[in-house]
């Protein structure tokens, strides 16, 4: 066996195909006992293939971001808060009639905190952008 070279590829794929199992029949657990076996540990090479599959993945997702956030920024911008007498009772009506389940009661806490006119106008310009985003993810997810 000093001179392996001698034989071409083709020879020894046919020679390893005869004496190793198939592994294209082999069940995984079958594959990972046969790994076991012959002192090969697969752990690191499993691990860089997950972590190289969640970047691709965290690629994918920040591109598709990246792509939707001037559509976001547009739409957010031509918002403007409407004039309003009683901005406060305008804010809770606001709540009262957009807003559901725990997010209207976290919104109600944060009108109770609200100390002055700004505080009331950025809370209603929050629940508006709100609005706006909600109506835009549910748009995307019909199309």
């Amino acid at each position: 066996m000093s001179n392996l070279g001698r034989f071409g590829d083709d020879v020894w794929d046919r020679f390893f195909d005869e004496v190793t199992p198939s592994v294209e029949i082999m069940t995984p657990t079958e594959v990972d006992s046969e790994l076991k076996k012959r002192g090969i540990d697969v752990t690191n090479a499993v691990a860089r293939v997950h972590r190289a599959v969640a970047s691709a993945k965290a690629r994918a997702q920040l591109e598709q971001a990246r792509n939707a956030r001037p559509g976001i920024v547009k739409k957010l911008s031509g918002l403007v808060a409407p004039p309003v007498g009683s901005l406060r009772q305008t804010v809770n009506d606001l709540i009262a009639g957009r807003l559901h389940g725990s997010l209207q009661g976290a919104y109600f806490r944060k009108l109770e905190q609200a100390a002055d006119e700004n505080d009331l106008r950025a809370l209603m310009e929050d629940i508006e952008r709100l609005e706006a985003l909600t109506e835009d993810n549910d748009a995307d997810s019909q199309t």
